[in-house]
């Protein structure tokens, strides 16, 4: 009876509801830091995308399949003066497999009008698509954004070598870029400027041009969202030399993989990527001539 009786009692506590989380939003607290996920879409990456590897040992790695189930990750990370988004999804719609940035900040409570930074780590479309909205205008209209001058200049520089998988997707690019640009918000960073307390670019260029991996900081601790530095992580992590065909410099992407794994597993700080399986948040341990990665639930 006195079972039953604290059973009801129980059930009946509102606070004692706990409610889950919306899909496609994850938060992780990091000190004084709370960063969210939002998962733009899911995707599948075949594994023939990757250089460096034995066709043969890479569908083994992948548990027999020749394809891995990913995702488009976007990171907000609350600080304690500003709300920064790292990235924003393909943009579109949101009726298909990806698209669906705007609908996870509703659901995450946030107000893409009360977004101050939103940091680029680079410009292929599924990192600035949803920087417009379905009509063309800016889908924040007070953020600045910011991306890395090395990247810009490598996309729409007077000396620009974009590769040819890519050039078609310059018009949107531009596109994209257009009316932040007519604002004044649309500002590239040198290697020594500041983009505010608590924030830190790391050059991970290979990728891209400027590939750039951002470092948040507070209360002493840390989490970087490091961007396309890995994208199929059962295969990556063990072995950091294997490269993808879009890589524009497969060595160097090599080699900011390895160098920026290899200082957060020194320092155990948490890595943020966008093609991580949703949350896309790992710790990293050095395991031989790779890493092992445990997933943030």
């Amino acid at each position: 009876m006195r079972h039953a009786t604290f059973l009801a009692l129980f059930l009946a506590v509102p606070s004692l509801v706990f409610a889950a989380e919306p899909t496609g939003v994850h938060r992780q607290t990091v000190g004084k830091l709370e960063v969210v996920t939002l998962q733009d879409g899911e995707i599948q990456l075949p594994a023939a995308l990757l250089k460096g590897i034995d066709a043969d040992k890479a569908k083994t790695m992948l548990g027999g399949k020749d394809k891995a189930d990913t995702s488009i990750n976007a990171f907000l990370v609350r600080m304690p003066d500003k709300t920064v988004l790292v990235d924003t999804g393909t943009g579109g719609d949101g009726k298909g497999p990806t698209g669906h940035l705007m609908e996870r900040l509703q659901a995450a409570g946030v107000d893409p009008a009360k977004i101050d930074l939103i940091l680029i780590t680079h410009f292929h479309f599924d990192h600035t698509g949803g920087l417009l909205k379905p009509d063309g205008t800016r889908a924040f209209p007070k953020a600045v954004v910011r991306v890395a001058q090395a990247e810009h200049d490598a996309w729409l520089g007077e000396n620009a070598k974009v590769p040819d998988m890519m050039k078609d997707r310059l018009p949107a690019l531009k596109a994209a870029l257009a009316p932040y640009q007519a604002a004044g918000t649309y500002k590239p960073f040198g290697p020594k400027d500041d983009l505010g307390k608590g924030i830190r670019a790391m050059s991970s260029v290979g990728h891209t041009g400027g590939h750039t991996s951002y470092a948040f900081s507070a209360d002493g601790k840390e989490v970087w969202v490091v961007g396309d530095l890995i994208h199929i992580g059962a295969v990556q992590f063990a072995q950091p030399k294997v490269a993808m065909v879009f890589d524009s410099d497969q060595d160097k992407a090599i080699a900011a993989r390895r160098d920026v794994f290899k200082k957060a597993a020194a320092s155990g700080t948490l890595i943020a990527a966008t093609h991580l399986p949703f949350p896309g948040l790992v710790q990293l341990k050095v395991k031989g001539d790779g890493f092992l990665a445990t997933p943030v639930k």
